[in-house]
């Protein structure tokens, strides 16, 4: 399933992610140590600007 890494907004797929961590009753898939790192350093900014879809949604980031 296409997700979208909610710290850089990068698509990935789920089953590829780095790591997923859940919050607030969503997982969220991150797509890198460093991303992963940054989201649980501030869950709550990232799970918001993911918006209610569990890390589903279009924003701008980086690249691997």
């Amino acid at each position: 399933m296409k997700v979208t890494d909610p710290v850089c907004g990068m698509s990935i797929e789920s089953e590829k992610a780095h790591a997923s961590e859940k919050y607030q009753g969503n997982t969220y898939y991150l797509c890198s140590p460093q991303c992963q790192q940054s989201f649980k350093a501030n869950p709550a900014k990232f799970a918001a600007k993911a918006g209610p879809a569990g890390g589903v949604g279009t924003h701008g980031g980086h690249h691997h």
